[in-house]
């Protein structure tokens, strides 16, 4: 005798920039750990799947948030690096001269 069927239920309504945004926040979430590199590789679509409703609007911009703070943190510790380099004491290179030789002439 054969199993009955689940019970029918209606089908969730396909979003197709769900898995781009969350590919999206997930590279965002291991850059903010530090995985910068998390971020290579990704572009958005070269052609929209679909109109953005108001909530994936609402979604991608806590994104691009997220995104341009992290920027900003980088850029501050960048200044924090540059400015701690500029302090670094750089030694005094001068060029080795060689000692004055004298001949002395019999002749």
């Amino acid at each position: 005798m054969a199993e009955p069927l689940p019970e029918h239920t209606p089908a969730e309504p396909w979003d197709p920039w769900a898995p781009i945004l969350d590919d999206l926040e997930h590279r965002v979430d291991a850059a903010e750990s530090g995985d910068l590199a998390a971020l290579d590789g990704w572009e958005p679509p070269a052609v929209q799947p679909a109109p953005m409703t108001s909530a994936e609007q609402h979604r991608a911009n806590g994104i691009l948030n997220r995104q341009r703070a992290l920027l900003g943190r980088l850029r501050e510790e960048q200044q924090v690096v540059a400015a701690s380099m500029r302090t670094v004491r750089r030694p005094q290179y001068r060029p080795a001269t060689a000692p004055p030789v004298y001949v002395d002439r019999v002749g």
